[in-house]
């Protein structure tokens, strides 16, 4: 259960500027939009922030495939470079819910009550990482959930849920099952969960798991407290 776990968590109660503070060399200002400029952004507000060279939405709100063989060594090889070296192609059109390995699945609340793409890429385990959105197909004795309540807030901790997520997913998987991991928009809280599984199975450091599911899927943003809290993961686990 929960209140079992020994995942310690950080809480970045400073927002940004704590973030910043605790972990400068996790966080660099992008291009500022002067006053005058076209920019469609708001003027003198940073665009984004990075991790690394790794870019991060500053906005936390979650208003928020080929089925290759990927082995963990292949995948703990992996570096920045191998994806920073496509960044001039043109990114392929974007198919929800988003292959991340073989079996695993990243989508939003459209994809996980989609009964046709379910059906499509073999998904029969859903991870539900909303405290309030409904488990469509729960009736359906074909479907597995596991429903983890967390908002997406600085105050929560999502790092508590690690291990039984990460038991859920690889209980999906190791059935040869699809398992789809979704919270509201798919670009917070459940791309939080995705990046720990690929750091404890595959021994990945944050930066190359967050990395390769941003190559997937561009448009993910965890808020600063889950970004703590899977660098305390990382350490935890001694990448």
């Amino acid at each position: 259960s929960s209140s079992s776990c020994c995942c310690r968590h950080s809480l970045s109660t400073g927002g940004f500027d704590g973030f910043r503070n605790a972990y400068p060399q996790h966080c660099e200002a992008s291009n500022v939009c002067a006053p005058s400029s076209k920019c469609p952004c708001t003027p003198g507000f940073p665009t984004a922030l990075s991790l690394s060279s790794l870019a991060i939405n500053s906005d936390s709100s979650d208003g928020d495939s080929d089925v290759a063989s990927a082995s963990a060594e292949d995948l703990s090889s992996s570096s920045s470079s191998r994806f920073s070296s496509e960044e001039g192609s043109p990114a392929p059109p974007m198919q929800c819910p988003i292959q991340i390995l073989p079996h695993l699945f990243l989508g939003c609340a459209q994809d996980s009550s989609n009964m046709e793409a379910l059906a499509q890429h073999g998904i029969r385990y859903i991870l539900n990482v909303t405290p309030n959105l409904p488990n469509t197909f729960e009736r359906i004795a074909d479907f597995k959930y596991k429903q983890i309540p967390i908002s997406d807030h600085w105050n929560q901790n999502l790092s508590q849920f690690f291990p039984e997520a990460i038991a859920f997913i690889d209980e999906a998987r190791n059935k040869q099952c699809g398992v789809l991991v979704h919270c509201l928009a798919g670009i917070s809280r459940s791309v939080t969960v995705t990046v720990a599984y690929l750091m404890q199975k595959l021994s990945l450091p944050l930066n190359d798991a967050y990395d390769f599911v941003k190559h997937k899927k561009s448009n993910i943003s965890p808020n600063f407290n889950f970004m703590g809290q899977l660098l305390d993961f990382e350490r935890r686990l001694g990448l």
